[in-house]
């Protein structure tokens, strides 16, 4: 009887283990749902599936207004300049020969400085950033506070031959997003700030630091450059002076 009796008290705990188990499955599985959901939830503010279809862009930051567009431009050849002699050698064999396009690529430049050399990595960051523009959340009631009426930033994108451009507003310090809207709707969206951070940059943050090497050219060598030649400059006048005497 004592046996049997402690036969049923196993059992009873091994249920309890196994309703146990199948409850924490459950569980996770549902956290997984709900974080899936989540993800699947995410707005997708732009209709782009690749940055390749943007033709122009641009943003209005801190007063100042920047726009991007592309252009070709002849690929730089380092060896070009060793070859010159050989070419100028060669001139008279190939002079019936057909002559080679130069090489080109696309590259971005600013419509309010042209000459500008812009750091095409910073850009295409620019570029994924609205192929990745999605929402958080979509509040359908507009207020005040979301500060839209006098946005802090105002980006925009053509592409497709359509232009479409959204304002941010405040920046929820709690939630770490920003209350965004797109032009010619009252919807309200919530962006996380890290989605449009990257337009917040300056023009001097947008050039092209690297020197003819591709290495970025430090402040020290800058400065040793201009010394030196404010030297030169020093030491000619002196000889012009000398000689004059």
């Amino acid at each position: 009887m004592k046996a049997k009796r402690n036969l049923m008290i196993g059992l009873v705990i091994l249920l309890v283990i196994l309703a146990a188990g199948v409850f924490a499955a459950k569980t996770i599985s549902d956290k997984d749902a709900a974080a899936s959901a989540s993800a699947d939830a995410a707005i997708s503010l732009t209709s782009i599936t690749a940055s390749s279809e943007i033709e122009s862009f641009g943003y209005t930051f801190e007063g100042d207004t920047l726009t991007f567009e592309q252009r070709q431009e002849v690929v730089e050849d380092e060896s070009a300049s060793d070859n010159t002699s050989e070419a100028a050698s060669d001139s008279t064999s190939t002079a019936g020969s057909e002559e080679t396009e130069p090489e080109t690529e696309t590259v971005w430049y600013l419509v309010e400085d042209p000459e500008y050399k812009l750091d095409q990595s910073t850009v295409n960051s620019m570029l994924t950033a609205f192929v990745n523009l999605k929402a958080s959340r979509q509040l359908t009631e507009t207020s005040e506070e979301y500060g839209l009426e006098e946005p802090t930033l105002t980006f925009w994108m053509t592409a497709n031959g359509e232009t479409t451009t959204w304002s941010c507003g405040a920046t929820n310090d709690m939630t770490g997003t920003v209350y965004l809207q797109k032009q010619g709707e009252d919807t309200v969206y919530l962006v996380h700030t890290n989605k449009v951070t990257i337009f917040e940059k300056g023009r001097m943050e947008l050039g092209d630091t690297s020197d003819a090497t591709g290495d970025i050219a430090s402040s020290e060598e800058v400065t040793s450059e201009v010394t030196s030649s404010e030297t030169a400059a020093s030491e000619a006048v002196s000889s012009e002076a000398d000689s004059a005497e």
